[in-house]
């Protein structure tokens, strides 16, 4: 709907003519619901139930849409899903079992029946407003030659000529008052009773977040895993093997100096300090995977700074943010960008990156944003997928708007309820 009070009344009577077809579509349903709950008992009756139902759903999703963009709120689907291979009787039996069928149903019952009444009366107001202000204006230009117009017969009195017709003025202005004054009320009245039956109750909701909290503490739980075994494999793999190695290369210069060879015990010492300083840069680089110290120093916006001076592709950093946030999420955010900005560089044959971030009404956005190919998408197991993986540990999500031919941006979304909090006790700590 559109968002201007004067367009928007002026397009509700738009509104109200599709609403209107849609209770007349909601009668035919209902009447269909009747008969099959008649042809159900026999056989025949299953697969025309099935087909009834789905019916309902596809007009009740119609509907949802409808009130949604009307009330300017979404709508959830509240049906669970359904098993692709069962049989007939196995989804009717589904389908007649789960509660937002029978909301479905008595939200087709209520808008065929009062539905078709308020978008009748909605209707029926604004034509009495429009047709008797207007009237006047037809009768002496269109009708004009017409010898005995009966437009207006009442039974006791006939307004039939213009001078009289102007007497129903004042009717149609009242008509047209009422109409702007309460009209989109009480569409929007009826509208709201549609959203407390078609959208999914209180219990349907509080399972689903339960299902979506246990999906997420499961990636989370797999996340932490991988994440164990590969400073295991890295440690195995790097600084344990050069720790080992400097252990061999310092016993065989102790043997060197027990056989007065002094010479080649200095060699040897020189090449363990060698391996020493390279275990601790890869212990550094290790630590640095676990949480960057420039986190710790600069913040989420100045870490993603130091990350674009060390990309290869020309990254530029809009800082919107205004305040720290808690340590865990800024480096949820931080390794999350950086993942993003190392697919860019596998993937999308870009020639320059934007990273724009910000902090509004409880939620940290950063969009990334390149000039490449396009067609990027979360598949399983690939980096976006790892990322999305990420921010679940945080209830976040990733978004990718990303069309064949580019432009792609992806949007990393994460609640920061905790970052008020955290900036009251960074300006404690400081002493502001």
């Amino acid at each position: 709907m559109p968002a201007h009070p004067i367009t928007r009344r002026l397009a509700l009577p738009g509104w109200s003519v599709l609403r209107f077809s849609f209770t007349l579509i909601a009668a035919v349903l209902l009447a269909a619901a009747i008969a099959t709950g008649v042809l159900v008992v026999f056989w025949i009756g299953i697969p025309v139930a099935v087909g009834v139902f789905l019916a309902i759903r596809v007009w009740a999703n119609s509907q949802r849409r409808m009130i949604g963009e009307q009330l300017g709120v979404d709508i959830p689907v509240p049906y669970r899903e359904r098993p692709k291979r069962a049989r007939l009787d196995q989804q009717a039996l589904l389908l007649v079992r789960e509660a937002a069928t029978w909301r479905d149903f008595a939200w087709l019952a209520i808008d065929a029946t009062l539905g078709f009444l308020v978008n009748l009366l909605y209707l029926g107001v604004f034509a009495v407003a429009v047709y008797y202000l207007v009237q006047p204006l037809l009768l002496v230009t269109l009708f004009h030659t017409a010898p005995n117009p009966g437009v207006n017969d009442f039974g006791f009195y006939d307004f039939d000529t213009p001078a009289k017709t102007l007497m129903l003025v004042p009717l149609a202005l009242g008509c047209g008052v009422a109409w702007w004054r309460w009209g989109e009320l009480f569409l929007r009245w009826y509208s709201h009773l549609g959203v407390l039956l078609l959208g999914p109750t209180a219990k349907a909701l509080l399972t689903a977040r339960v299902s979506e909290l246990r999906h997420s503490r499961d990636l989370t739980v797999d996340y932490a895993a991988a994440e164990l075994r590969r400073i295991e494999r890295d440690l195995h793999d790097g600084a344990q093997g050069r720790i080992a190695a400097l252990s061999l290369t310092l016993g065989m210069a102790e043997e060197l100096l027990h056989q007065n060879r002094p010479d080649q015990a200095v060699a040897l010492v020189a090449e363990a300090r060698q391996t020493c300083s390279d275990a601790l840069e890869e212990i550094r680089d290790l630590v640095r995977g676990i949480h960057p110290p420039v986190l710790a120093d600069r913040g989420l916006t100045g870490a993603l700074q130091a990350m674009a001076l060390d990309h290869p592709l020309p990254v530029s950093v809009v800082d919107r943010l205004g305040e720290k946030l808690p340590a865990p999420l800024e480096a949820a955010a931080y390794f999350a960008t950086n993942e993003v900005l190392t697919n860019i560089t596998k993937h999308a044959e870009a020639s320059q990156v934007q990273v724009v971030v910000t902090h509004e009404q409880g939620l940290v956005r950063i969009e990334v944003r390149d000039d490449g190919r396009g067609g990027a998408t979360v598949a399983s197991g690939g980096g976006l997928d790892g990322v999305s993986r990420r921010l679940a540990a945080f209830d976040g999500n990733l978004t990718v708007d990303s069309p064949e031919g580019g432009p792609t941006t992806v949007t990393l979304t994460i609640p920061a309820v905790a970052a008020a909090p955290a900036a009251v006790e960074n300006k404690r700590a400081s002493g502001t």
